[in-house]
C-alpha cells in the first residue's frame, strides 16, 4: 500500500493508517465487483450460449468469488503489500482468461478493457503495481495470441481481419495509459510528502513564533510592571525619607519627651528605615540589567525571522522579499533582542496584510551608510493613518483590540538602548516603512554635552 502523505488528524498513527488501508480495501472489492457485473450483464445481453460465453462468466464469477478470500486475507494483516500485488496479477490473469474466452485474438478490440488494473493500481497501490500490471498484461495477451496463431490453444472466434493491428494498437494504447498513469502517481505522491514536510515546518515554525510572541508578552509586562515599581518606589522612599528627617528632629532637637514618647518615635524610626531598606532593594530589582552586548550580523538576524515566517505569510499569499547583503558591517547589541524589534515588524505588516484584496508582499531591505546600518521592513498595506503615526511607539497605545500596544514601544527602547533608533513612516506608493538604524561596530559613540557644575 502507499505510504502515509497526509497532516496529522489527531488520531493515533497506527489507528489512522489501519483505517485508509480499510477503506481502499473496500473501494477495491467495489470496483472488482462492479467491473465482473458489467462483464457478466453485458455477456448475457449479446453472448450466444457456447464455450466463449461460459468462459467469460465463468471468469466474471471467480472474479466475484475471490472478493471474500481476498477480504479475509487482508484481515489477517499478513503481508498487505504483497496481498495488493498478487490481487493485481490474479486480476490481470482473469482478464487475460476472459479476452480468450471472448476469441483470444479475436477479442483485440477489448483490449483496452486491461487498463483498469494498471490505472487503479497506480492510484491506490503504487506506480511500480502500475508497471508490473502494464507489463504482465502485454505479455499475457501476446502469450495467448501467440499460442493460438501456433496452434497450441483453438480460436473460440475466428479474428477478424487486420486483428494483429488492432492489438497492437490497443497494447500500445495500453502502455501509454499505464506509463502515463504511473508518473502521474509518482509525481502526486511526491507533492504530497513535500507539502507533508511544509506543513510539518509550518507547525514547526508557527510554534517557534508562539513561543517568542509568549517571550515577547512576559519580557514587555515585567518591563511595564518594573517600571511602575520604580516609579511608586522611588516616591514613596522620597516620601519615608522626609518623614524619618521629621522623626530625627523630633527625638533630638527642641525640648526634652517623656520616655515613654521616645520610645515610641524610636520604633517608629525603626519601621522607617526597615521600610527604606525594602524601598532600596525594591529599586535594585526593577533596574534593568543590561545585556551582553556583541558584533552582531543583521542579515542573520533578518534570516531567522523569515525563516520564522516564511511558511506561514506563504500559506496567506503573502510574498515576503529579502534584499539584506550578508557582507553588512556588524552591530553591537543582542541579537535576541534584535530579532524580537524585526519579528515585531513582521508580524504587525503580516496581520495588515492578511485581509487586503489585491498583491500583497513585504520586503525587507538592508543598507550601509556613513558608519550606520539601516534595515527597513515595506508592506504594501493602506499605510499608518496620519492620526495614528505620531503614537505608533507610545506605550499602550494600538488600534488593535487584542493587543497591548507595548511591542512598538519595546521595539523602540531596544533600538535607543543600542545608540540607534526605530522610525515609522508611509512610503510614496503607499504601505508602511518601518526603519532600523544602528551605528556600525566600532563607531565611537557620541560625546555627552557638557554640563555645568557648582563650585
Amino acid at each position: 500500500m502507499r505510504e502515509d502523505t497526509r497532516p496529522p488528524t489527531g488520531k493515533a498513527p497506527n489507528a489512522e493508517v489501519a483505517e485508509r488501508q480499510w477503506t481502499r480495501m473496500l473501494q477495491e472489492l467495489a470496483t472488482r465487483f462492479a467491473v465482473a457485473g458489467l462483464v457478466l450483464t453485458f455477456s448475457w445481453m449479446i453472448s450466444s450460449e457456447g464455450e466463449s460465453a461460459s468462459i467469460v462468466r465463468l471468469t466474471a464469477l471467480v472474479a466475484l468469488g475471490l472478493n471474500l478470500p481476498y477480504l479475509l486475507a487482508f484481515r489477517t494483516g499478513y503481508q498487505r503489500r504483497a496481498q495488493a500485488y498478487l490481487r493485481a496479477l490474479v486480476d490481470v490473469v482473469l482478464i487475460t482468461a476472459g479476452l480468450y474466452g471472448a476469441g483470444g485474438l479475436g477479442a483485440a478490440p477489448f483490449v483496452a478493457i486491461y487498463a483498469i488494473v494498471p490505472v487503479y493500481s497506480a492510484i491506490v497501490f503504487s506506480s511500480l503495481a502500475c508497471v508490473l500490471a502494464v507489463l504482465v498484461a502485454t505479455v499475457a495477451y501476446l502469450a495467448i495470441a501467440l499460442l493460438q496463431v501456433g496452434g497450441v490453444l483453438p480460436f473460440l472466434q475466428p479474428p477478424p481481419p487486420g486483428a494483429w493491428a488492432i492489438a497492437g494498437f490497443n497494447l500500445l494504447v495500453l502502455n501509454i495509459v499505464g506509463w502515463l498513469a504511473a508518473l502521474v502517481a509518482r509525481a502526486y505522491r511526491r507533492s504530497q510528502r513535500q507539502l507533508t514536510s511544509l506543513y510539518g515546518e509550518l507547525e514547526r515554525a508557527h510554534e517557534q513564533s508562539l513561543l517568542l510572541n509568549t517571550q515577547l508578552q512576559l519580557t514587555a509586562r515585567r518591563y511595564v510592571l518594573s517600571e511602575v515599581v520604580a516609579g511608586v518606589t522611588y516616591e514613596v522612599r522620597d516620601a519615608l525619607q522626609g518623614a524619618f528627617g521629621h522623626l530625627w528632629l523630633a527625638r533630638r532637637g527642641g525640648p526634652a519627651l517623656p520616655a515613654e514618647a521616645l520610645e515610641h518615635l524610636a520604633r517608629v524610626e525603626e519601621a522607617c528605615e526597615s521600610a527604606m531598606r525594602i524601598m532600596s532593594t525594591a529599586l535594585d530589582n526593577a533596574r534593568h540589567p543590561e545585556p551582553q552586548d556583541e558584533p552582531v550580523a543583521l542579515a542573520d538576524v533578518v534570516q531567522r525571522v523569515v525563516d520564522l515566517k516564511s511558511v506561514e505569510v506563504r500559506r496567506e499569499g503573502i510574498t515576503l522579499e529579502v534584499d539584506v547583503d550578508a557582507g553588512l558591517p556588524l552591530v553591537l547589541g543582542s541579537s535576541f533582542q534584535l530579532q524580537q524589534v524585526l519579528l515585531n515588524i513582521v508580524v504587525n505588516a503580516q496581520e495588515e496584510l492578511r485581509n487586503r484584496p489585491g498583491p500583497r508582499g513585504i520586503a525587507i531591505v538592508g543598507r550601509a551608510d556613513a558608519g550606520r546600518v539601516t534595515v527597513e521592513v515595506r508592506d504594501t498595506g493602506a499605510g499608518i493613518a496620519p492620526s495614528v503615526l505620531p503614537r505608533v511607539f507610545e506605550p499602550f497605545y494600538t488600534t488593535k483590540p487584542a493587543a497591548t500596544g507595548l511591542g512598538l514601544a519595546i521595539a523602540a527602547g531596544i533600538a535607543e538602548r543600542l545608540r540607534g533608533n526605530l522610525t515609522a513612516e508611509n512610503g510614496r506608493t503607499g504601505g508602511a516603512v518601518f526603519r532600523l538604524t544602528l551605528p556600525a561596530a566600532g563607531t565611537p559613540s557620541p560625546s555627552p554635552a557638557p554640563s555645568a557644575s557648582a563650585s
